[in-house]
């Protein structure tokens, strides 16, 4: 009976040891990870803005770049969407009043790629997969 008592102390000095060593293990990863997140929140809040300022200039030259001299079409047939792609081109519509093609365009620079919308999109388009809707009311 005495050796039953004994291992239930022991079992519970084991409990207690290690609930004890949970909370404080728990506190210090919780104030490592504070102490991390004041350290880097600068930089953090630098890369974001940094980020936001990119993205805000690139669809703001996106609308010139129908004025460049190398763009092959007609400013003025463009209609610009922003997303998820740039342009609508009805190639032939100021000019001639009647449009030849319809060309959805996305502008890139350096090495950014399409993004997955933006490649589905290409796909049906591609597949002939667009048409028509006429909605009255």
């Amino acid at each position: 009976m005495i050796f039953l008592e004994i291992v239930v102390i022991v079992l519970l000095f084991v409990v207690i040891f290690l609930a004890v060593k949970y909370i404080y293990l728990r506190a210090s990863f919780e104030q490592r990870v504070k102490e991390w997140l004041e350290k880097e929140e600068d930089r953090i809040r630098k890369d974001a803005i940094e980020r936001s300022a990119r993205t805000l200039s690139g669809k703001t030259l996106e609308k010139l770049i129908p004025f460049l001299e190398k763009f092959p079409y007609d400013a003025h047939d463009l209609r610009w969407l922003g997303d998820p792609v740039d342009f609508i081109i009805f190639d032939g519509y100021s000019s001639e009043k009647s449009p030849k093609q319809i060309v959805f365009c996305e502008v890139k620079s350096g090495e950014s790629k399409l993004s997955k919308v933006q490649n589905e999109i290409k796909e049906l388009v591609e597949k002939k997969k667009v048409k028509w809707f006429e909605f009255r009311i």
